[in-house]
């Protein structure tokens, strides 16, 4: 964080440039990073990872996501798949051996009670750490 020590006002540049990058579209935050990474490569190297979410998936072609598949368990992403259209869904499921994507699905369709928001939150966190994880050793591509 820095301080204006005239003003009293701190501000969290690092913070407000992942909020930023959450929001880009590729290109967009394919320069930022690029510019980034030119002066602080460390840096740059953190904020792309802190700037992946959930909805980054929705971005990944099929070979992506089959190599996603492997490295989340079928429970987490049927959970996570709650709050996504249809057609991902649909998508998704369908790269998915059968046995996963039978038991994807019946995460999906569960009802959860009044952990579910909590649950599928959880459930989105873990698949974007994947996403993050498998992009840092080279196994997808963003």
């Amino acid at each position: 964080m820095e301080a204006n020590s005239q003003n009293g006002i701190f501000i969290n540049g690092k913070g407000q440039i992942i909020e930023m990058l959450k929001f880009m579209n590729a290109d967009e935050r394919s320069t930022l990073l690029k510019n980034i990474q030119l002066r602080n490569p460390a840096l740059a190297k953190e904020l792309y990872a802190e700037s992946i979410t959930f909805d980054t998936v929705y971005a990944l072609d099929d070979v992506d996501l089959t190599h996603l598949i492997q490295f989340v368990k079928a429970p987490i992403f049927g959970v996570a798949l709650k709050r996504s259209p249809k057609e991902f869904q649909k998508t998704l499921l369908s790269l998915a051996p059968r046995a996963y994507a039978e038991e994807a699905y019946s995460y999906l369709m569960k009802e959860l009670g009044s952990t579910e928001n909590r649950d599928v939150e959880r459930a989105k966190k873990r698949v974007s750490d994947t996403i993050a994880a498998l992009n840092n050793r080279g196994r997808i591509t963003l």
